[in-house]
């Protein structure tokens, strides 16, 4: 081949590689680049759906198909289900008339004057001066409306042994059953008193239990006259423990609930430290409405003071305060009675 025309073709050859150069820098749809191997797409990993344990002594379970709307966007974070909190106790609502009432009561014996207004005058007389003195408390607190109680002594302490040794005398039961006729047919409560004596709280009650079966009738307890032996009760003080309460509160509530009955009020006399030894230990119980009762005559500041300190300051459930026609001079007046924190919701009169 001639010089000359090899010349040109390798003139021609080599313009032709600058065009094709050029034509790959300007990005030039005739030169196509050569694609690498790339990683595949990375994806957001799907979670695990969460097993349901299943306890070997259970019985299998089936869980619920989980809804739509339960299952967030996949642009949105996942918010955290709310822990249910469990629901606050509620204090069950007593049934006693002291959920609604205060009562008001006359205390004593028919046969004996010198123990209170029940044995001062004619039970039918007696019942119109109790109810005239319950309206004053419900003039003083209508909102909470008086209702009237009588509180016989149902065992009454003595000076002298009598037959049984116990330093007691227990009231018959037809003068009870006719306290009880005279207490409900007059729309009011009928409060059994016990002194116990020589004897037992468990001695005392269970002879009450006919009657304090009726929706009516409730228990107090006075442990002024509860003495040990060689003691004589009025001349010396008594006691009852927190054992003895707590059997006599357990007792009446097995009453309520087996003979499904509203609740019990027992009432709780107590003027001196060492009449309830271990106090502390006395705590509220189901179907029971406990009463602090303050106790003891005296001028009203004395009264007062005294109720702080055994009711107030030592509250155990509800308090009551027992005021004396006779000694009380003066007598506190329903509205200054229901000043009193916690406003008695017992109140006695001897």
């Amino acid at each position: 081949m001639p010089k000359q025309r090899i010349l040109m073709c390798y003139q021609y050859g080599l313009m032709m590689m600058v065009i094709v150069a050029l034509l790959v820098a300007c990005g030039g749809g005739a030169a196509t680049a050569i694609p690498t191997e790339a990683p595949p797409p990375t994806e957001a990993p799907i979670p695990e759906p969460t097993a349901i344990s299943i306890s070997p002594t259970s019985p299998p379970t089936t869980a619920p198909a989980p809804s739509v709307a339960s299952v967030p966007p996949a642009t949105v974070p996942p918010v955290a289900t709310p822990v249910a909190q469990p629901s606050a106790t509620k204090t069950p609502v007593s049934t006693s008339p002291l959920a609604t009432h205060r009562v008001v009561t006359y205390y004593g014996h028919p046969a004996d004057k010198r123990m209170g207004i029940l044995g001062e005058m004619d039970p039918q007389l007696m019942v119109q001066k109790l109810k005239e003195q319950t309206a004053a408390y419900t003039a003083a607190d209508p909102s909470r409306p008086g209702l009237c109680a009588i509180e016989l002594i149902a065992s009454v302490a003595q000076g002298s042994p009598g037959p049984e040794g116990l330093y007691i005398a227990r009231t018959s039961d037809k003068t009870i059953e006719s306290f009880a006729q005279l207490a409900e047919s007059n729309g009011c409560l009928l409060i059994l008193d016990i002194q116990m004596g020589y004897d037992t709280i468990q001695n005392d009650v269970t002879p009450l239990l006919p009657y304090l079966q009726r929706p009516y009738v409730h228990l107090a307890i006075d442990p002024e006259f509860h003495v040990q032996p060689g003691k004589i009760p009025g001349e010396h003080y008594g006691s009852v423990s927190a054992a003895e309460v707590t059997w006599a509160m357990q007792t009446l509530g097995d009453l309520v609930r087996a003979n499904n009955l509203p609740d019990k009020i027992v009432i709780l006399h107590q003027f001196r430290d060492d009449m309830l030894p271990d106090k502390a230990k006395i705590k509220p119980m189901p179907n029971i409405d406990l009463v602090l009762m303050m106790d003891g005559w005296g001028l009203p500041g004395a009264k007062v003071a005294n109720y702080n300190a055994f009711v107030r300051d030592e509250l155990i459930q509800y308090g009551g305060l027992k005021l004396f026609y006779r000694q009380d001079d003066p007598i506190m007046t329903p509205q200054e009675v229901i000043q009193l924190d916690p406003t008695p919701l017992v109140v006695i009169y001897q």
